[in-house]
């Protein structure tokens, strides 16, 4: 996987099958040429979908976002380079560090599990500043953490700590000061270890089935499982478990 044509704020890197998406925009701040190279930094990930089965995302800096830069407080352009690092195939882990705020915290939002370290700070403060959410927040956080808490975080623009996220359903992690990123690989890297069809189906599973009636989502949940039982990795992990040993998944 290359980088080459990425922004500075933006960096790729893999590790074995895990790539990382270290983010470093300026001032802490997200504006266009940020969202411009996360959305090409997903287009590569998404092309990249054999050799990469998990993607980290995490800041370079001391924060993960402090919110828009003026240049952009609201737009189509956040949602839509958000959407499509919500929309790759592979799971997504965030890695939230520092500050939250915003933007910072839409990002975060838009991954699938999300690994808080203690001393995080996570907030949606835009209707203190006479803002809505523009980068998927106000549709994403009740999701997360369910309608009656999205409220009281956007409605009173309160900032809450790792602990209170955890409680509420924000992260599913705390861990130490300065653990963060370490945590998210730790968690990236045990997903890596699955069958990688098998993670990709069972994201699309749930990310396309919470908009979905239960029985049309029952219904989305059996398809992708008989689509499985036709894969090499599905008779690898059989084969796998009758020999007791570990599975020697290849994505096909």
């Amino acid at each position: 996987m290359s980088d080459g044509t990425t922004p500075r704020v933006v960096r790729l890197s893999l590790e074995g099958h895990v790539a990382t998406m270290a983010l470093d925009p300026p001032g802490g701040r997200f504006g266009r040429a940020t969202l411009e190279a996360i959305d090409r930094a997903c287009a590569s990930l998404a092309d990249d979908r054999d050799d990469v089965h998990v993607v980290v995302v995490e800041p370079a800096g001391a924060d993960l976002g402090l919110g828009w830069d003026g240049e952009l407080p609201a737009g189509r352009e956040g949602v839509g380079a958000f959407q499509a690092l919500a929309a790759l195939p592979q799971p997504i882990v965030c890695a939230v560090r520092g500050r939250a705020l915003s933007a910072g915290l839409e990002l975060a939002l838009a991954c699938d599990v999300r690994v808080a370290e203690r001393g995080a700070v996570l907030a949606l403060p835009d209707v203190a500043e006479g803002r809505v959410p523009s980068g998927g927040g106000t549709q994403r956080l009740p999701r997360a953490v369910g309608v009656s808490q999205a409220l009281r975080l956007l409605l009173t623009a309160e900032a809450v700590d790792a602990d209170e996220a955890l409680r509420i359903g924000l992260v599913s992690e705390v861990a130490p000061a300065g653990g963060a990123a370490e945590a998210a690989q730790s968690v990236a890297r045990r997903i890596a270890a699955r069958g990688p069809v098998a993670i990709r189906f069972a994201k699309e599973a749930v990310s396309r089935g919470i908009e979905l009636p239960l029985s049309h989502g029952l219904r989305l949940e059996h398809d992708l499982t008989v689509l499985l039982q036709a894969t090499a990795d599905r008779e690898e992990g059989v084969r796998a478990f009758l020999e007791r040993r570990p599975p020697r998944f290849e994505g096909r």
